[in-house]
């Protein structure tokens, strides 16, 4: 069942209220308020109550930093389970324009121990009543985003995280530095065109022509923009249905300089990455590395007979800047924690844990 939490209890300790949070996550989800978004301020009322269900555990880092760890596929994230479908949830319903004709909906009505109250998303100011028509509507039961049913039914098993004592990550927890939201590349191949001025009397001569394309991918939402630089200058917002070579949905793990994606029907790669893209990528590939050669060194007390060359390749372009599977490593380092366990299986889990700490 939902149950809604304390006004302290949306924000965590540090004590605060729901218009607070609800506003936080508003921004978090990109809902612009100032340019006649309120009414999708529902969509951010319910983020911010959403449920942490099973195989999903909320745990805290070393550094005492909230993340989401799920006990079925051993992944773990900065962003609440169901961000990824209020994200999406707000792209809709932007598109829909449900409620677009009412810009006047800017007021919500929240609670805490001193009674019911009104919030006013636009300006922040609050009132014990609300102006006629300008209640935002909440979402119906049929919007609010659901777990996938078939994420339930494990069995719980700690991976040495310590439990969250917050029962929500604050937005700018989630977005501090360090922690970037979009990776950035480029990609270019030459086309055949036909152009006049290039054939003869009777045909159009074929030239050849650069394309450039600019893809941009959301870490936590998983969904990609493409920006063809062309004569229409094609744009492409939200798509989820783009593949790795394999046919299996993209991760930013699958991402790097020299990757190869199945975009539009099209194989392209992965050319160049900008600035902030780069300095993500080889900070992950020196802590896949690190940990990699310390399992091997962990290793060599334990095996006698060398380690298989599936394990110790590195795949990718190790030469250029960015261009290392991170992939690649985190499989390689399942297989070597694996071979471990045979032998140490808690220094096994430890170096697991560590691998699979979020982007």
């Amino acid at each position: 069942a939902r149950v809604n939490p304390s006004p302290t209890s949306l924000v965590g300790g540090g004590g605060g209220s729901c218009d607070w949070a609800s506003a936080s996550r508003g921004k978090y989800l990109g809902i612009d308020t100032e340019n006649g978004e309120s009414y999708l301020m529902g969509v951010a009322r319910e983020a911010v109550i959403a449920p942490v269900l099973a195989p999903w555990q909320e745990l805290e880092d070393e550094n005492n930093n909230p993340y989401f760890y799920n006990h079925r596929t051993k992944e773990s994230t900065r962003r609440h389970p169901l961000d990824t479908k209020f994200l999406r949830l707000v792209s809709q319903l932007r598109q829909r324009q449900i409620t677009a004709n009412n810009p006047q909906q800017t007021w919500m009505r929240f609670a805490n121990t001193g009674g019911p109250y009104y919030y006013n998303f636009l300006d922040g100011s609050t009132s014990e009543s609300c102006p006629a028509g300008s209640e935002v509507m909440l979402l119906t039961r049929d919007l609010i985003p659901q777990y996938d049913p078939s994420s339930f039914g494990v069995n719980m098993e700690v991976p040495g995280g310590v439990p969250s004592t917050r029962p929500r990550p604050k937005p700018d927890i989630v977005n501090r530095d360090g922690i970037l939201r979009e990776l950035v590349f480029k990609s270019w191949w030459a086309e055949d065109t036909e152009r006049e001025d290039s054939g003869n009397n009777e045909s159009a001569g074929g030239l050849l022509k650069t394309r450039f394309l600019t893809i941009k991918f959301d870490i936590y939402a998983q969904t990609f923009e493409l920006h063809m630089d062309n004569e229409e200058m094609v744009s492409l917002y939200n798509l989820t249905s783009v593949t790795a070579k394999n046919g299996k949905p993209i991760q930013c793990w699958d991402l790097f300089v020299g990757a190869k994606l199945n975009l539009l029907g099209k194989t392209t790669t992965m050319m160049q990455a900008n600035n902030e893209t780069l300095l993500w990528l080889e900070k992950h590939t020196i802590r896949l590395r690190r940990i990699k050669a310390s399992l091997e060194k962990e290793l060599l007390k334990y095996e006698t007979r060398a380690l298989a060359a599936a394990v110790t390749y590195e795949k990718g372009r190790k030469a250029t800047k960015g261009g290392a599977s991170l992939r690649a490593l985190l499989e390689q380092i399942e297989k070597l924690c694996a071979t471990l366990a045979q032998f140490r299986p808690s220094i096994a889990q430890k170096y697991a844990n560590q691998a699979t700490q979020p982007p």
